[in-house]
Parts: C-alpha cells; sequence; structure tokens
C-alpha cells in the first residue's frame, strides 16, 4: 500500500473555529488514551459480572450459559478494541494513515458487535426477570455514553486522516510541477 508524503509535522497542523485552536495530533492521542482506558474498565466490569453470575446461576436458570457468552462477548470485543487503539497510538506517533485506519474500521465493526452482545443479553436477563431491572438500566446508559464518545472521537480521527491526506496529496502536486 502507498503511503502518503508529509512535510509538515502534527504540531503545525490546527484547526481554529472561534476562540480555540484544536490540536490534530493531541486530539487524536487524547482519543486513542480514552479508548484504551474505556476498554479496560469494559474488560474489568464485565469479568466482574461473569464472576458474580457465577453465584447466581441459579436465579439465571436457562439462559445463564447465553448471558456468560454475550459477556465474553463484550470482554472479547474490548479486547480487540484495545488492540487497535495501541496500533493507532503507533500510527500516530509515527504519522501513518496505514495505521490509523484499522482502528475506525475495528471501532466501528467492534461497536456493533457489543451493541448486540449488551442488548442479547439484557434480553435473556429480562426474560428471567419479567422486567427491565437497575442493572439493564445502567449498563444501557453506560454504553450509550460510551458511543456517543466514541462517536465524537472517530470523526476528530476521520479529519485527521482527511486533512493528513490533503496535506499528502498537495505535497504531491507540488512534487509533480
Amino acid at each position: 500500500m502507498k503511503s502518503t508524503t508529509v512535510l509538515y509535522r502534527y504540531n503545525d497542523i490546527s484547526r481554529k473555529n472561534g476562540f480555540y485552536s484544536l490540536n490534530i495530533r493531541h486530539a487524536a492521542i487524547t482519543g486513542a488514551i480514552y479508548t484504551l482506558n474505556i476498554s479496560v474498565l469494559v474488560v474489568l466490569i464485565y469479568s466482574w459480572m461473569i464472576s458474580s453470575n457465577m453465584k447466581n446461576a441459579v436465579h439465571l436458570q436457562d439462559v445463564f450459559y447465553g448471558v456468560q457468552i454475550a459477556y465474553s462477548a463484550v470482554i472479547g470485543t474490548n479486547l480487540f478494541i484495545f488492540a487497535a487503539s495501541v496500533i493507532l497510538l503507533l500510527g500516530i506517533v509515527k504519522e501513518r494513515v496505514s495505521l490509523i485506519v484499522p482502528w475506525i474500521v475495528g471501532l466501528i465493526t467492534f461497536m456493533a458487535l457489543e451493541a448486540v452482545a449488551i442488548v442479547y443479553s439484557n434480553v435473556l436477563r429480562d426474560h428471567v426477570n419479567k422486567k427491565f431491572d437497575s442493572f439493564c438500566k445502567i449498563e444501557v446508559t453506560f454504553y450509550l455514553i460510551r458511543a456517543v464518545l466514541n462517536v465524537s472521537v472517530e470523526s476528530i480521527k476521520r479529519d485527521k486522516i482527511l486533512q493528513y491526506g490533503a496535506i499528502g496529496s498537495n505535497v504531491e502536486r507540488s512534487r509533480n510541477h
């Protein structure tokens, strides 16, 4: 795959809107660190939920294994998101778009898979409880807040890639003339 050559460092690139200036590189690093921390937090929370469900296996009756598999899927998706975020940090540090794109594709894919697993586990639990319990409401609220933050972080990364690509194409045009 052809990589784009950039003559300018990201420190020189900033977006000015009104009263503030957004450094794209700092925003991308902040987004990557946010994603790393949230994925670790989610893995810890769902690991605790799996262990707490082990004690309440009788309460979940015949949906116990389905709930545990759904929780394991959430843990697996967040481990993949963690790995993609490490690749994202490498891409930001090395300023290579080819390392940033997998994070965007991976985050979109794994957010969708995680949403399906969360809904599935909640449907199974609510089938046994015959109502939406408070834990379900907390879990869905936590996921929705994360989804909004992930989309905003992802839009910053997309802007970075577009700006990075525009700079690289301008450099290539100036070389050809």
